[in-house]
């Protein structure tokens, strides 16, 4: 039923928090593409006038997904996951490359990504599943699921998108309550990639493992496939190691020491931290920024866009941006937890999930506490089909939100 008597009930919070968020995106997006007066800022405005687009699209989406009660998206999960991922494998094929990595669609002037579509489409097949499926989720189609995108995205290749796909997978499996045995087999593959790229660390890791699983009494089936699983990675860890790209290489090898390479793979962070530490407590001000305004940081309209608010608002501005960010996801995960069923809690939660490992890689990125992988920053940085997706799920959460009681008329 669709009332506006409805918003009665919605998150508020949530509500001026985004909203707060993008206007605070639009001034950044701004700034980074001005040129020193408004007379010669054309590149500005139109980056400015791409991204209020993508917000007119969203804001329809997210209204449409607000007063659609979100039972229906049941329907749509499974046919939405296929058409995104024959997306993805006809992106591989035919889709255009921006900066060495083949990840965009063109429709004449429109253009979009199907990585950013699926990330939704993900929260949705998930939370149907395991809705379906309850806490007795097995973990192999859960892996089939995520793998398939997970590894057409990684071949673009887009590895920042790729990590979304499996932090918002490793999320609702712990949201679902899922058995210790089943997030053992997801959790110590991850942290042996971590430490393989020291073998004898990695051995250590190993026999500490089977140590662990043996004396815990693990099923003998559970620990045999556990343990597979782990050296598995460490064989194949070379071969995926040889799969990235030289830039995505150079990025994970700088991340480690920013300095190694200080006009190359290590310049996106030297001069985002320079960005960051010039900022101060209050701020250069809008449109005074020297790195923003003499543009020293590649993409920091997407990707680095939080140098540009640390800078031109300093620390207060960087805090508030933050906190609306960390309040927005508070509240989602309150929405999550009071929902009226168990799939409108696990949708929230996975969309709370996408929403909080972009917020923390993303400023991670900037203050050089993260490997620069490609995450845009939610509802701030510019991206049309990035802002779309976030407003949709902004119109999904709500939808769980105000049907969490009956309203009375």
């Amino acid at each position: 039923m669709i009332s506006l008597r409805m918003l009665r009930v919605s998150d508020k919070t949530i509500w001026c928090c985004a909203f707060f968020l993008i206007a605070v995106g639009f001034l950044a997006i701004f700034s980074v593409n001005f040129s020193g007066d408004l007379k010669n800022s054309a590149s500005a405005f139109q980056f400015v006038s791409r991204q209020f687009s993508a917000f007119l699209v969203g804001l329809a989406g997210l209204a449409f997904f607000a007063y659609l009660d979100y039972k229906h998206l049941k329907v749509i999960a499974i046919p939405f996951y296929i058409i995104v991922t024959l997306l993805l494998i006809f992106v591989l094929f035919k889709g255009s490359a921006v900066s060495g990595a083949q990840r965009w669609i063109y429709l004449g002037a429109l253009s979009f990504q199907p990585s950013e579509l699926t990330k939704l489409s993900i929260i949705l097949v998930l939370a149907s599943f395991f809705d379906f499926k309850k806490e007795r989720s097995p973990i192999w189609p859960i892996a089939l699921i995520s793998g398939i995108p997970f590894i057409l995205i990684f071949k673009q290749p887009d590895l920042g998108t790729a990590l979304v796909i499996a932090a918002i997978t490793l999320g609702m499996l712990i949201w679902n309550k899922t058995s210790g045995i089943t997030l053992t087999m997801v959790l110590t593959p991850i942290i042996s990639v971590i430490v393989r790229p020291n073998i004898f660390l990695w051995i250590f890791y190993i026999f500490l493992l089977w140590f662990i699983l043996y004396f815990s009494r693990v099923n003998f089936f559970d620990l045999l496939v556990i343990m597979g699983i782990n050296i598995g990675i460490g064989i194949v860890f070379p071969m995926i190691w040889g799969m990235l790209k030289e830039y995505q290489r150079l990025r994970i090898i700088s991340f480690l020491n920013p300095g190694i390479d200080p006009h190359g793979s290590g310049y996106h962070t030297l001069q985002s931290l320079i960005a960051v530490g010039s900022g101060g407590i209050f701020g250069k001000g809008f449109l005074h920024g020297t790195q923003t305004q003499l543009h020293f940081i590649p993409e920091q309209h997407s990707d680095f866009i939080f140098s540009a608010v640390a800078e031109e608002f300093g620390l207060v501005g960087s805090v508030i941006v933050i906190a609306a960010l960390v309040i927005m996801i508070r509240r989602a995960f309150l929405i999550a937890d009071g929902a009226r069923d168990f799939f409108g809690g696990i949708l929230v939660a996975g969309a709370s999930v996408m929403i909080g490992f972009h917020t923390l890689v993303s400023v991670g990125m900037v203050l050089g506490v993260m490997p620069v992988v490609g995450i845009p920053l939610p509802y701030v940085s510019f991206g049309g089909t990035s802002l779309i997706v976030n407003m949709i799920l902004l119109g999904i959460i709500q939808s769980v939100a105000m049907r969490r009681q009956k309203l009375i008329f």
